[in-house]
Parts: structure tokens; sequence; C-alpha cells
């Protein structure tokens, strides 16, 4: 899942992104609100929407955030060594309250390096996805030039620097002579490898002629390439990448190929602090141009690159397989055992994890009532208000003078830039253009899926509740009336996408386990279980003022359809060990990348500190942090897990 807080994690070097030291970069009253509750009935086109080929149903955008399934985000830990107080989310903040296994929890620190967190996607047929060659094909017609043998060192460490340059009127001119046949081969490689430069050849006041490159200008139609006959219209291929979120990724590949993000598709999102490897389509974008890539971008890698006729659409996976590492483990072997034996054999609690909610003390759920009540002044003031807590005393100042002075202009001035694509920026945009700052036009700025996040959000904060309560009431068995798929078959749909289910009934009751009970998300696509859990739902949301018979919005893009999760989660290919180390800057686990560059795991000595390796597959739409909290028996937040990221002389 992702954040609903996005960050930019551009031209970093790798060397540096393997420094965890490093902080990361963080990339994400009702006045008027009476009138605006009659613009709930009018149809309104997202202007941040982009028709594409991968648009789904509400369900489907929301499996995009669910497959953010590994982590806590610890940006903020990194940033809160040194204050006083923390305040943010906890977990019995959003319903997380229960285990399920018997075994005494031990300590562990989850995420202390991004790269003790590895996410590998599993693909729809059961094959983990692997990033195993950086080869591409050449484009077809036009053989790949020696930049060597046509441009001089000095010319490349200068467009090298430009494409760093913030500058969008920064250039280098690149002295050539009278002959055609060389001007052309500088133009070729400026298109091979530099995709996001134009060159233009023009002449000195000395009459010598020059060929001036600079970036391509945002909105400037550049020479459509002719798509090969024959060839499928998609590009498949394997994203890598180092602690990036999966958005900013991508909008930085297309920043350099000069396209719109939207042109590439995904089964689903991946962790920002993780190492992580997943299918992405594109839809007709040379693989070479893309594959060029890997020699500018830093913490990027793709590769496997082939041609499909179909793009990936949110949802087209089976599961993940996940490599962590828990650094300062206390525990013995025999606990250890007992703790991932209790795991492969029990399972955990299938939880909404912590990311799902935000780190700060205002939950996304809180923005999505508002949404729901169509509140639209409320939700533009949670998403902009200071958030409390000392990680966010940076965060805070361009906050805090949105509230003293309610200046769209002057607070975008003082926005961070690796806050130039969140969703505050957005949201300041809106209320910059649209007619006298109207919230609800402001808020459509706001893309999409990201506004889905917030009502979505609060469906998964429901679900939590409600699932904790049923455990503390009627522990792991079945009872009549709970829900489960019919056949047993959660892939099988209706035609809304909604699985089919049946309830328990007497007759019936000794053919299920737990581990077939299905909970609802509330909505307007779904039935209840018919015991007195059903009726937990319907008051917990009218504890917020929401209907549960009103969950077909006026406004299509808010309508909840409703879903169905498993309340028990069983993992598979799991495996686990001891290790020890002594230096916590040391890397205990080797990436796709590692293997592809032949780099093994440093051997240490003198290793006093130990770690805990384990490796497991989920299904989709599951959490890992769950199943983490499910062994170590500990609260996953970014909050508690500050607390035990500080080691003697380690601000990491």
């Amino acid at each position: 899942m992702a954040s609903v807080e996005s960050s930019v994690e551009s031209n970093l070097k790798r060397d540096a992104l393997d420094d965890d030291t490093a902080p990361a970069k963080r990339i994400k009253s009702d006045e008027g609100d009476d009138q605006m509750k009659a613009t709930c009935s009018t149809s309104v086109q997202d202007p941040a929407e982009d028709p594409h080929p991968n648009s789904g149903e509400s369900n489907n955008d929301d499996k995009k955030m669910e497959e953010n399934e590994g982590g806590i985000s610890m940006e903020d830990a990194e940033r809160m060594d040194d204050t006083p107080e923390l305040v943010g989310l906890k977990e019995k903040d959003v319903g997380i309250l229960e285990y399920i296994s018997k075994h005494e929890g031990f300590h562990g620190v989850l995420k202390q390096r991004y790269r003790d967190f590895l996410v590998n996607e599993i693909d729809e047929a059961g094959n983990i996805i692997r990033l195993t060659d950086l080869s591409y094909p050449a484009p077809e017609g036009e053989k790949p030039l020696d930049v060597n043998s046509v441009l001089s060192k000095e010319d490349q460490e200068q467009l090298a620097q430009l494409l760093q340059a913030d500058d969008m009127e920064a250039s280098h001119l690149i002295q050539v002579g009278d002959d055609k046949e060389e001007r052309t081969k500088v133009h070729q490689v400026i298109r091979q490898l530099y995709p996001s430069m134009e060159s233009t050849t023009s002449d000195t006041a000395d009459g010598k002629k020059v060929i001036k490159v600079m970036k391509a200008k945002p909105g400037v139609k550049r020479r459509k390439s002719r798509w090969p006959k024959g060839r499928p219209d998609f590009c498949k291929f394997v994203l890598y990448k180092e602690n990036m979120d999966l958005n900013d990724a991508l909008g930085l590949v297309a920043r350099y190929l000069h396209i719109r993000p939207h042109n590439f598709a995904m089964a689903g999102n991946k962790d920002k602090r993780a190492v992580t490897v997943q299918e992405i389509t594109s839809y007709r974008i040379d693989a070479a141009r893309i594959g060029r890539l890997n020699d500018v971008l830093r913490g990027i890698r793709m590769g496997n690159f082939r041609y499909v006729k179909k793009a990936l659409n949110l949802g087209e996976l089976s599961g993940n397989h996940f490599v962590i590492v828990l650094r300062n483990a206390q525990c013995s072997e025999q606990q250890l055992t007992e703790a991932m034996t209790s795991f492969k054999d029990v399972g955990f609690i299938n939880y909404f994890g912590m990311q799902r909610f935000g780190n700060s003390s205002i939950a996304t759920y809180m923005v999505g009532i508002a949404l729901l009540k169509c509140k639209w002044s409320e939700a533009v003031e949670l998403i902009l208000k200071p958030r409390e807590g000392g990680s966010n005393k940076e965060d805070n100042k361009w906050r805090e003078h949105w509230m003293k002075t309610k200046n769209a202009q002057s607070t975008l001035d003082k926005m961070p830039r690796h806050k130039r694509t969140s969703a505050e920026n957005q949201l300041l945009t809106g209320l910059m253009k649209v007619q006298k700052a109207d919230p609800f036009q402001a808020l459509l700025f706001i893309p999409r899926h990201v506004r889905l996040i917030y009502i979505h959000s609060f469906q998964s904060y429901i679900w939590n509740l409600v699932l904790s309560r049923r455990i503390q009431k009627y522990g792991l068995q079945p009872i009549i009336g709970d829900l489960v798929p019919t056949d047993n078959d959660p892939s099988e749909q209706q035609g809304s996408g909604v699985i089919k289910t049946a309830y328990i009934t007497e007759e019936n009751k000794s053919e299920y386990s737990i581990y077939d009970v299905v909970l609802p998300l509330p909505g307007f696509g779904i039935k209840y279980p018919t015991n007195e859990v059903g009726e937990w739902y319907k008051s917990m949301m009218a504890e917020h003022g929401i209907d549960s018979d009103k969950l077909k919005h006026h406004v299509k893009d808010y309508s909840l359809l409703g879903d169905y999760r498993k309340i028990l989660v069983k993992p598979k290919n799991v495996a686990w060990s001891i290790q020890k180390y002594s230096n916590y800057k040391l890397h205990l686990t080797q990436t796709d990348l590692d293997k592809l560059e032949g780099t093994e795991v440093p051997e240490q000595t003198d290793c006093t500190e130990q770690a805990v390796k384990m490796e497991f597959s989920l299904p989709s739409s599951t959490y890992a942090t769950m199943a983490i909290r499910e062994i170590l028996k500990i609260d996953t937040s970014s909050v508690h897990q500050a607390t035990l990221n500080k080691t003697p002389g380690n601000k990491t």
C-alpha cells in the first residue's frame, strides 16, 4: 500500500541509497459544505484522471494500495532519534488488538535497513518474479552506436550533469564540423542514450556549427516513432527498485522518457522502504528506450524485456515472496523455532496493516469519513493541517503557513521540492485554480486512486474493529451466520468483481473451518453476516455518522461497493535461520541485482549481534507486517518501531 504521502528519490547515487544513515526524503470548519452537498449529485470528470487500458472498478484501485504488503514506513523513525515525544497512530488506534498463536514473542527490529526487506512479486501462474537480465533488444531499423566513438568523455560528463540539473533552460553545446554524417550520429546517440533530451543543430556567431542539447520541455510533443508492424503493443519488463515509492519510481522513468506515468500499468503496488521486484507494462515504448535508463537512474533497474499483447491489470498476481531480516533479535533457537512453526502451521490474523492508515495522528480513514459525509472543507483541512509529533517539524512549516493564511499559492511556494508530487501539492494546486477555491472541485485534483485510499481506509478501519471484536467474543470457531466463499473458491467472481459467498448454517457447519470464514468490507454490493456480527457493522459506522444502508454515494468515486476478506491466512514456503553480525551497516541479504553483479553477502567477524532471517510467501492483499506482528508479538506502528530502532551510536 501506498502511503498517501509520496516521495521523490530521484537521481540518488546507489552508494548513497545504500547508506541507510541518510534520512529518506518523504514524498506524501465546514463553511460552505451545506451548499456543496448539492454538488454530490453532479457527475464530475476528474481532471487528474487519464483513460488507460489498466482502469478498473474501485475495488481494483483499492488492490493497488493493498499490494503495498510489506511494511512500516520507517522514514519517520530515521528522524525521531532526537525528539522527546513521538506522536502518531498505534495499532490499537486502528483496531489491531488480537493474536492467535500461543508462543512467546521476542524482540526484533524490523526494517532497520531498507535492504532488510526484500519483496518479489508472484505472478498469477505462481512464478516468483526475478530480475535476471538487463539486456534489451536494439530498436528495429536503428543500430546502437558506440557512444565513445561519437561523444568525447567531456561531452558525456556534461550531458550527465545536464540530466541532473533542475534548470529546464540549461543546455550543453557539442562542437561539430561540417560533416552531416557526423552530426547525424550525434543526434542518434542523443536519442538512444538521452531520451529525455532534445538536440538541434545551429550556427555560432563565427559560422561554426554546434549541436545544442537541452531537456525536452514538458508538454512539447516529440517526433513519434513508428511502432513496428506485427509487434505486440505492450513492453513488459521487470522493475527493480531500492528505497523508493513505486509511483515516484515510475514517475521518474516517465519523466526521462518524456511520457505520462499513466502509460505504465502494474499488478500491484510495493513498499517504499524495501528492495522490491515486480512486472510492469508500458504502451508502445521500445524496450531499448527503457533499458538505456539503467545507465542514468540510481536505485532503479529494468530488465527481462519482452513484448506482450495486453497490459497488466491491478490484481493480476497471486501474491508476494518476502525475505526479511529482523536485527537485534533477542531469542533462542528453540524460541525462534516455536514461533516460526506456529506461524507456518497456524498462520496469522489478516488485519489491514498500519501503512493502510498512515503514520501521523491524522489517520487516512478520518479523511475518508469526511468524504463519505460530503464534508469537503473538512476533508481539505484534514489533509493540509499540521501533524503532531517531533518528526514532522519541517513538514509542518508549510502546513502552519496554510492554517494562518489559507493562501494556496504562498503555501505552494513554501512547500519542499520533494512534496511536488504529493496529494497535498495537488490539492493546493486545485484550490488555486478552481473558482472561489471550491473544496469539492479542488479535491478532484488529487488523483482518483489516492482519493480512494481515504475512503477504503475507512472500510479497513471498520473491518479491523469488527474482526477484533469477533475474535474476542467467539474465538477461532466458525459460527452460524458467518460468511464463506462458495465452493471454497475465493477466486470465483460475480459480475461486480466481488466473490460469491454463502452463509454457515446448522446443516453445513461441519464442512467449514475458521480459515474459510470471510468478513465483508462495508459496501452496497455485499451481504453481512446474519449473526450479531452483522449488527456490529451498522453500529460502528453509525458512531461515525455513516449510514450502512447508504454507501452508494452521490459522487460515484466515493461509492463503496464492498468486498470480502479472509480473517486468517497461512503462509507458504516458510524458512528461517539465525545470522550473526557485527556491523549494522553491512547487508545480510542478497538482492536480485547483487546476484546479477556477482556481489555476495559480506562475511563478518567478531559477531556479537544476532539477526533472524526469514522468508515466506503470502497471497495478494495481505500484509507482511501483520505476519511479523504475529511472530514477534509487538506493535508494528512506526512510532513504536522507532523506539526499537535506536541503538548506541546508530541513528538509522
